[in-house]
C-alpha cells in the first residue's frame, strides 16, 4: 500500500480479464496547467473542475504543504474540507503522481444548481508519500473517487467528494 493509503489514494480503467477495453476511457495525466473557464460544454467544465482540484491536491502533496490556494478555486464545502484534511498533518513530501480516468456518469443541467457526478478509478501506485513503501507495479493501488460538481455563478466546483475502498474499482 502506498503513501496516502491511510487517508487518500488517487486510475487506470478497471476491467475484467478478457473484457474488450478498446472503447474504454484513456487514462488522463493531471494537467500541468490548471483549467480556466471557457465556452466548452458544461459536462467538460465540470470534469475540468475535478481535475483542477486534483492538480491542486497533488501539487500540495509534492511540496509537503497542508493546503493549496487553488483548492478553493475548484472545491468548496465538504470536498474542500476533505482535501485539506488529506493534506493536514503529514509533514512529508510525496513523489510521483496518480493516474486519473474521470468520467461524467450523471449529468443534470436542469437542476438548480446544475450538477454533474464524476467518477474516477484513481491509480495511486506511483504517488508515494515519503517514508512509505511503493506498491509493486503488478499490485496496482486504486480507489474510486466520486465527486459531485455543481455550477455556481458560472463556475463549476466540486462540492462533495467520496472515496471508495482501496482496490475496489
Amino acid at each position: 500500500m502506498s503513501a496516502f493509503a491511510l487517508v487518500v489514494v488517487l486510475g487506470t480503467a478497471c476491467s475484467a480479464p478478457g473484457e474488450d477495453t478498446s472503447s474504454a476511457e484513456v487514462p488522463r495525466a493531471l494537467p500541468s496547467v490548471l483549467p480556466s473557464p471557457s465556452q466548452r460544454p458544461q459536462e467538460e467544465r465540470a470534469v475540468d473542475a475535478y481535475l483542477g482540484m486534483m492538480r491542486a491536491l497533488v501539487d500540495a502533496s509534492l511540496d509537503g504543504a497542508d493546503d493549496h490556494p487553488d483548492l478553493e478555486r475548484f472545491a468548496d464545502g465538504q470536498a474542500l474540507q476533505l482535501t485539506r484534511d488529506m493534506l493536514a498533518g503529514h509533514n512529508a513530501v510525496a513523489t510521483g503522481e496518480p493516474v486519473l480516468t474521470p468520467q461524467a456518469t450523471e449529468v443534470d443541467l436542469k437542476q438548480d444548481p446544475p450538477r454533474v457526478v464524476v467518477e474516477d478509478c484513481v491509480d495511486e501506485t506511483d504517488w508515494v508519500m515519503e517514508g512509505y513503501e511503493s506498491t509493486a507495479a503488478e499490485e496496482r493501488s486504486t480507489r474510486l473517487f466520486v465527486a459531485t460538481v455543481t455550477e455556481q455563478d458560472g463556475e463549476w466546483k466540486v462540492g462533495e467528494l467520496w472515496l471508495g475502498e482501496i482496490n475496489a474499482c
